[in-house]
């Protein structure tokens, strides 16, 4: 991959931390899925077939989230867009201040986003049910469109972020 600005600019710095925290946080945002999704809809505990997967898988596919991860990170790069290096007093190294803002406001995301019972769903369909037909691309779909309206953004593959228009 070409470089098209300066070495050292910011969103340079924070796609590589968000690159790097990539694997912790894909398995962090399944077990809070699955945590919140226990706690509000099987408070009791109880039982069944798809209670017993959810509790007991441990192996997650991550292939779908993967790719919706890697569009939240622009997203994310995008509504906080600026080429700038802060000043950073405490003489904390920039990587390591915007990997942990980059994890803060992730966790924050996911946690926001649990409030929607299709979210959970559609996490939990791709992550622990993982169909291997038509039905994963499916969830995939719905996780898309869910983060678009939660935005505001597109994501193309050629365009990039685009603002979306609402009549």
């Amino acid at each position: 991959m070409q470089r098209k600005y300066f070495p050292f600019d910011k969103n340079y710095i924070l796609e590589q931390a968000q690159f790097d925290a990539k694997q912790e946080l894909l398995v962090q945002w399944v077990e809070i899925v699955k945590k919140t999704y226990l706690l509000r809809y099987n408070p009791l505990g109880l039982m069944d077939r798809n209670i017993r997967k959810i509790v007991t898988t441990t192996e997650y596919n991550l292939q779908e989230l993967s790719e919706l991860y890697d569009e939240l990170a622009g997203i994310y790069r995008y509504k906080h867009g600026s080429n700038q290096l802060e000043l950073l007093f405490d003489g904390a190294d920039h990587y390591a201040k915007y990997q942990a803002d980059w994890k803060d406001s992730f966790v924050q995301w996911v946690h926001d986003f649990g409030y929607s019972k299709a979210f959970l769903k559609a996490v939990m369909e791709a992550a622990i049910f993982f169909p291997t037909d038509r039905k994963a691309s499916l969830a995939f779909n719905r996780l898309r469109n869910f983060v678009s309206d939660q935005f505001g953004v597109k994501v193309y593959k050629h365009k990039g972020i685009v603002p979306m228009k609402i009549a």
